[in-house]
C-alpha cells in the first residue's frame, strides 16, 4: 500500500511541530491505512488532504513562529560575531559603506546631468533648431540661426505648433536702476511672447500670453523682484537699462531650476530689438531657436524636409550675390543644412558655437558612471574578500553545528543572514557619510543635487536590491560551500577551506589595484594636462593685466579716462575693446583674402581694437610692424595672424589686401584693407581647438578697458582706479576682474573633472588598501604560530615582514603591468579631445606604479609589523 502523499504529510509535520503532537500525527497515519483497507486507496488520500487542508492555519502560524525563531538565533549570531571579531568588521562594514558612499554621489550626479530640461511638460516635443554651415572649406556648427527662419518654419510646415527664439546681445552686462538705485546684471536674454507656452517655466504674476507681446516688456525671476522692489507688487514698475531704455515689469516667473540647459533673472521682449525683424537668412544667425512639434508629428520626417527651405529662402540671395546658380554654388564649397535637437539631449549631446551656455559632456557622464561601477565593485570585492577569508576560520564552528544536528540549510540560511546583516549596517553607514559629503561634492562639482533625489522613481528599490545583492554574493561561499563540508573531515583537518579560496582571493586583490592604477594614472595625467594648459606659451601675457568691466558708460569720456589711468606709474599701457584672447565678445566674419580664396570667401575672427591693443596684451608682431598713430592710413590697415598666412598660402604677407563688404550710400561694397603687419599666433580660444584665421583692425569696441600693471601695490593701484572711476561717471558700479582669472575660468569644466576625479582615485584606492589591510591581519593571524616558532629561532622583524608582504607586493605589481595599457588608451582617447596636449611620458606609468606599490607596501607592513613585534610565548599560547 502506497505511504500517505508526502506534501500533505509534511504540512502536518509542520503544523504540529510546535505542539510537539507527534502521537496526533502517528494518529492520522493509522487511520490513512485503515480508510484506505476498507475504503481504498482514493478515498483515503482524499481524506488525509483534507485533514491536512484543515492544519493549514497552523501550519501557517507554525511557519512564521519557527521562522521569527531561527530568524532571531541568526541575528543573534551574526551580532556575536560582529564583536568577536570587531576589526575584521569594522573593515569590512567601512569599506562597503565608502563605496556605496562613492557610488550613490556619483550616481546622484549623473541623475542630475541626465534629467536636464526632463521638467517641462512639452520637452519630448520640443526641438532647437540648429545650422551646419560649410563656407570655403571650413565647418561651423551654430546653435542659433538667422531671426525670420522661426516664422518660416511654422507657417510652411504644419507639424509645427509653435516657435520661440532667445536672443542674447553682443554686450553680456547691463546697468539696471529702478530710479533709487542700479544694479549690474549679466542674465538678460530676449524672448518671444510663446515663450512660456513653449517651456514650462510657470509665471506668478502676470498673463504668460500677454507679458511679452509687448515691445520694451520684461518679465524677472521671484529673487530679482524680491531684489528690486521688496515686498512691493512689481507689476506695472518700470526698470531703466542702460540709463537709455524703459522697460515695463509684466511678469514674475518661478527661478528656474538648476537642471535647464539656460538660466536667465531677466526676459525681454524681443519686439523691441530691431534685430528681431532682420530679413537676412544667413546674417546675425545667433538667435536659438526652439519648435513646439504638434504631439504626433515625426521630427525625422519634418528633419527631411528642411533643405527645401535652403532651396526656397537661403539660396536665391546667394544666387544673386555670387550670379551664380545654387549647384554652381555648393560646388564651391559652400553648404547649408538645418537640424533638429532635442530639447533633453542639448546639455549632454550639444557642443555648437553660440550655446546659450556651455554644456555638460555625455562622456564625462559615461567615465563617473564608470568609476562608480569600479568602485563600487571593489568595495564589494574587499567585503567578500574579507568575509570569505573569516570564514575559514569557522569550519570547525560548522563542523560542530553539523555534529549536534544542524541541517545544511539552516547554516546557509545563517551565513547569508550574517552577510545580510552586515550589508545592511553598511548602507545605513553610507546613507550617513553620503548627507555628510554631498555639501561638499555640490562645491566640487558646481551643481545644486538633492538627497531628496534618492527617494524618487525605483531608486530605493535598486538600492535595497543592491544590499541584498551584496549580502548574498559575499555571504555565498561559506553559506555554500563550508555547508557543505562533512564534520569528520572538518575535526579531521581534511577540508582545508582557505587554500581552495586563495586563489580566488588574490586574483581578486589583483583586480582591485588593477583598478586602482587606471584611476590613479588617469588623475595624474588630468592634472599633467592642465599643469600643461596653465603654463604653455599662450601668444600674449595674461598676468598683470586688469580688466575693467562695463567701460561703454563713460562714453565719448572713455579715451580720458584711458590717458588719465596711465598718468599712474604702476599701469604701463592700456587698451579699449571688448575683443581679448580670453572668454570674451567674438566676432566671426566672412572675408575676401587677395589670392585663391577671393572669389569664394572664407570665415575668419574679425576684432576691432585700438593703436595699443598687441603692446598691452603682450603679444609679438612677427612680420611688419604694429599699429601707429603716426601713419594715418592704419585706421584702414590690418593685422592678421600666423595661422591666417598660413590658410591663405601667402609666402609674403605684407601688402596683401583682405576684402570686406561694407555698406556705402546704401549699397553693399568690397573694400580692400592692406594688411602691415602679422602677429605671433596666440590661443584666443580653448586650448581644445586649433588657433583660426584671425585680424586686427581699428574699430570702436567700448565694452572693456583693459591695463597692464606692475605687480607691486596692486590693491593700492585698484583702489586708485576706483576713485578716477567714481570722478568720470559718479555713482556707476566699478567692476573688473584679472585676465588671468578669465583664463581660468576656460578650462573650469576641465578642472572641475580633474578634482572628482582626483578624489574618487583616492577613495578607490583607500577601499582596496583597507581590504588589503584585512587580508593582511588575516594572513598574520593564520600564521601567528609560524610567527612565534620563526622569531624563537632568531628571525628579525624585517625577515617576518617581508614573508607577510611579499605576495601582496606580487600582486600589486601585477596590477600595474596588466593596468598600464587600459589607462594608455583610455587617457589617449581623453587627450584627444585637446587641439594642444601634453604626451603622456613612462614616468607618469612608473609613478603610478611607486604610489601603488609604495601605498600596499605601507598597508601590508603595518599589520606584519605588528604580528612581528608580538610575545612570541603569546603567539605560542594561541589557541
Amino acid at each position: 500500500m502506497k505511504s500517505p502523499p508526502r506534501l500533505a504529510r509534511w504540512i502536518l509535520t509542520v503544523a504540529n511541530r510546535q505542539q510537539n503532537r507527534t502521537i496526533i500525527l502517528g494518529d492520522f497515519e493509522e487511520f490513512y491505512h485503515e480508510i484506505a483497507q476498507e475504503s481504498g486507496a482514493v478515498r483515503a488520500y482524499c481524506w488525509y488532504w483534507g485533514q491536512a487542508l484543515k492544519s493549514i492555519p497552523r501550519f501557517v502560524q507554525t511557519t512564521v513562529y519557527w521562522r521569527s525563531v531561527m530568524l532571531k538565533n541568526y541575528l543573534k549570531m551574526a551580532v556575536r560575531n560582529l564583536f568577536k571579531q570587531t576589526f575584521f568588521s569594522m573593515v569590512n562594514i567601512a569599506g562597503l559603506a565608502v563605496g556605496i558612499c562613492c557610488c550613490l554621489l556619483i550616481l546622484l550626479y549623473v541623475q542630475h546631468e541626465m534629467s536636464y530640461d526632463a521638467y517641462h511638460t512639452h520637452a519630448n516635443r520640443i526641438y532647437r533648431l540648429a545650422l551646419d554651415l560649410k563656407w570655403s572649406g571650413d565647418e561651423h556648427h551654430i546653435a542659433g540661426v538667422a531671426a525670420v527662419t522661426a516664422e518660416a518654419v511654422v507657417n510652411d510646415y504644419p507639424e509645427v505648433e509653435d516657435a520661440v527664439r532667445i536672443y542674447l546681445e553682443d554686450r553680456t552686462r547691463y546697468r539696471l536702476s529702478d530710479g533709487d538705485q542700479t544694479f549690474l546684471e549679466s542674465h538678460i536674454a530676449y524672448t518671444d511672447a510663446s515663450f512660456f507656452h513653449v517651456f514650462s517655466i510657470p509665471l506668478i504674476a502676470g498673463d504668460p500670453k500677454t507679458a511679452l507681446a509687448e515691445p520694451n516688456s520684461l518679465v524677472m525671476s521671484e529673487e530679482m523682484a524680491y531684489k528690486y522692489f521688496g515686498e512691493d507688487d512689481p507689476l506695472g514698475r518700470t526698470l531703466t537699462m542702460d540709463n537709455t531704455t524703459d522697460y515695463k515689469v509684466t511678469g514674475v516667473f518661478k527661478e528656474i531650476p538648476s537642471n535647464t540647459h539656460f538660466h536667465f533673472d531677466f526676459f525681454g521682449s524681443l519686439t523691441s530689438l530691431e534685430d528681431s525683424r532682420a530679413p537676412w537668412w544667413l546674417h546675425n544667425i545667433t538667435f536659438r531657436t526652439y519648435l513646439l512639434l504638434h504631439e504626433n508629428a515625426d521630427p525625422r520626417e519634418l528633419e527631411k524636409k528642411l533643405p527645401e527651405m535652403v532651396r526656397k529662402y537661403v539660396a536665391p540671395p546667394l544666387e544673386q550675390s555670387f550670379s551664380k546658380s545654387w549647384e554652381e554654388i555648393t560646388q564651391m564649397g559652400m553648404g547649408v543644412r538645418y537640424f533638429l535637437q532635442p530639447l533633453k539631449s542639448i546639455h549632454l549631446h550639444s557642443d555648437l558655437q553660440y550655446e546659450l551656455e556651455p554644456n555638460g559632456d555625455i562622456k564625462y557622464v559615461i567615465i563617473f558612471s564608470s568609476i562608480a561601477f569600479f568602485i563600487l565593485l571593489i568595495a564589494c570585492i574587499n567585503f567578500m574578500n574579507l568575509s570569505t577569508a573569516r570564514s575559514t576560520r569557522r569550519a570547525r564552528e560548522v563542523g560542530v553545528r553539523k555534529a549536534v544536528g544542524s541541517l545544511r540549510w539552516q547554516l546557509i540560511f545563517q551565513f547569508l543572514a550574517e552577510a545580510l546583516f552586515l550589508s545592511f549596517l553598511a548602507l545605513v553607514l553610507a546613507l550617513i557619510l553620503t548627507s555628510l559629503a554631498l555639501p561638499y561634492f555640490n562645491d566640487l562639482a558646481q551643481r545644486d543635487i538633492s538627497l531628496s533625489q534618492l527617494l524618487q522613481g525605483m531608486f530605493p528599490l535598486y538600492l535595497l536590491g543592491f544590499v541584498v545583492a551584496a549580502g548574498v554574493v559575499s555571504g555565498s561561499y561559506p553559506a555554500f560551500f563550508l555547508s557543505s563540508y562533512r564534520p569528520v573531515d572538518v575535526f579531521k583537518g581534511q577540508s582545508a577551506p582557505g587554500a581552495k579560496s586563495r586563489w580566488l582571493r588574490n586574483g581578486l586583490v589583483v583586480f582591485q589595484f588593477f583598478v586602482s592604477t587606471v584611476l590613479i594614472i588617469g588623475t595624474l595625467v588630468v592634472s599633467r594636462q592642465m599643469h600643461f594648459v596653465q603654463n604653455r606659451k599662450l601668444g600674449f601675457e595674461k598676468d598683470q593685466v586688469l580688466v575693467i568691466h562695463d567701460t561703454y558708460v563713460l562714453g565719448a569720456q572713455i579715451e580720458s579716462f584711458k590717458q588719465a589711468l596711465l598718468q599712474n606709474p604702476r599701469i604701463s599701457s592700456a587698451t579699449i575693446t571688448g575683443f581679448l584672447p580670453v572668454d570674451s565678445d567674438r566676432m566671426m566674419d566672412v572675408n575676401n583674402p587677395e589670392g585663391i580664396y577671393r572669389e569664394k570667401g572664407t570665415p575668419m575672427e574679425t576684432w576691432p581694437v585700438d593703436f595699443d591693443y598687441v603692446k598691452t596684451m603682450g603679444m609679438e608682431i612677427v612680420a611688419g610692424r604694429d599699429f601707429s598713430r603716426a601713419f594715418s592710413t592704419d585706421s584702414s590697415a590690418i593685422i592678421v595672424n600666423e595661422a591666417a598666412v598660413r590658410q591663405f598660402g601667402w609666402e609674403h604677407p605684407i601688402g596683401k589686401k583682405i576684402g570686406d563688404w561694407r555698406m556705402m550710400d546704401d549699397q553693399r561694397v568690397l573694400v580692400d584693407f592692406p594688411v602691415i603687419g602679422v602677429v605671433k599666433d596666440f590661443h584666443y580660444e580653448s586650448l581644445r581647438n586649433y588657433i583660426g584665421p584671425l585680424r586686427f583692425f581699428i574699430g570702436r569696441s567700448p565694452d572693456l578697458l583693459s591695463l597692464r600693471m606692475h605687480a607691486e601695490d596692486i590693491s593700492q593701484t585698484i583702489n586708485w582706479i576706483r576713485e578716477q572711476w567714481a570722478v568720470f561717471v559718479p555713482g556707476e558700479p566699478f567692476d573688473f576682474s584679472f585676465m588671468d582669472d578669465r583664463f581660468d575660468t576656460m578650462y573650469r569644466s576641465e578642472q572641475r573633472f580633474g578634482d572628482i576625479f582626483a578624489v574618487f582615485s583616492v577613495l578607490a584606492v583607500s577601499i582596496g588598501c583597507l581590504g588589503l589591510l584585512g587580508l593582511a591581519a588575516f594572513t598574520a593571524e593564520r600564521k601567528i604560530k609560524e610567527i612565534g616558532i620563526r622569531k624563537v629561532l632568531g628571525a628579525s622583524v624585517s625577515g617576518i615582514v617581508i614573508l607577510l608582504s611579499r605576495t601582496f607586493i606580487k600582486w600589486v605589481l601585477i596590477a600595474n603591468v596588466a593596468g598600464w595599457p587600459v589607462a594608455y588608451f583610455i587617457m589617449r582617447r581623453w587627450l584627444q579631445g585637446f587641439a594642444y596636449r601634453t604626451d603622456m611620458t613612462p614616468l607618469t606609468f612608473i609613478l603610478s606604479g611607486a604610489l601603488t606599490f609604495g601605498i600596499a607596501f605601507l598597508t601590508v607592513s603595518y599589520q606584519a609589523i605588528r604580528a612581528a613585534r608580538t610575545n612570541p610565548v603569546q603567539s605560542l599560547k594561541y589557541e
